[in-house]
């Protein structure tokens, strides 16, 4: 069992600590609460649910516990409504209910489970840091499908709009940020390609097989080496020969702008769908 080396003001009484000696030895967490040492993030984390029974770490702090995230500088946990108290700067606390089905621990450390907290984590977060948040987690396997019950079961709470167009726009598959944005710009103009997958014995980046169109995102570091350049070739001409469209980009270009980038292939797609019906 892990203390995390917090210990609260009766107990270090009860094992004989003189009382002027608390304030002086050890490290003031919260009242009532002290470290024997340097309190570590994980024993703040601790110290609040001890502090705060019904206290469960959410959002942020939940998304670091389970390995998506540094560790934030504000320790961030859930309480019931009725809970009100007066918190450090290193605490934030949100009111609301909890299922138990939202919950998990580890280590001691009462939690909610990974697609609450990514769907809490939509809701605090906003730009970049969400969205590759959202792309990250959702890319493993069997997540986008806990995340979509979490959005059924948050339905009417604060987020709910901006999780459920999260999930219309994750990027899946990508292996580079180029990528990555350009999958989103995809998505966000419902077109939504198959991303690194086989054809023809070669690996693409992304793939539309009923307009037969080919979408590779060329990074200058890579491709320009001599020997990938020439193999590049040979693909393109087997590829196209085959009746494959290849459209190439630099992924500087998709980086700069990559809904320009999107605009022009959902153009050219939707040409050769029209042709082919």
């Amino acid at each position: 069992m892990h203390d995390y080396g917090i210990r609260t003001r009766d107990e270090l009484l009860a094992s004989g600590v003189p009382s002027p000696t608390i304030s002086r030895r050890y490290h003031r967490v919260l009242p009532q609460l002290y470290s024997i040492r340097e309190p570590t993030p994980q024993a703040r984390c601790y110290a609040l649910t001890v502090w705060q029974p019904r206290a469960v770490l959410s959002h942020r702090t939940a998304a670091w516990l389970h390995g998506w995230m540094a560790v934030p500088g504000v320790i961030e946990a859930t309480v019931p409504p009725e809970v009100r108290v007066r918190t450090p700067d290193w605490i934030r606390l949100y009111r609301r209910r909890l299922d138990p089905v939202h919950l998990v621990k580890h280590s001691r450390l009462p939690m909610v489970t990974e697609e609450q907290a990514l769907f809490d984590c939509v809701a605090v977060l906003d730009g970049v840091e969400r969205d590759k948040l959202v792309d990250r987690c959702l890319s493993e396997v069997g997540n986008g499908a806990a995340f979509a019950r979490a959005c059924r079961r948050n339905l009417h709470r604060w987020g709910a709009p901006e999780a459920r167009r999260q999930s219309r726009l994750r990027a899946l598959n990508f292996s580079s940020e180029p990528e990555r944005l350009l999958a989103r710009s995809l998505n966000a103009r419902n077109c939504r390609l198959e991303a690194n997958v086989r054809v023809e014995g070669y690996t693409v980046d992304f793939l539309d097989e009923f307009t037969r169109v080919i979408v590779e995102v060329d990074g200058r570091e890579f491709h320009s080496e001599p020997g990938i350049f020439r193999s590049d070739r040979r693909r393109q001409n087997h590829l196209q020969l085959r009746g494959w469209l290849v459209l190439r980009y630099a992924a500087a270009d998709v980086l700069k702008d990559p809904d320009r980038v999107a605009a022009e292939i959902v153009t050219v797609l939707r040409r050769r769908r029209a042709a082919r019906r």
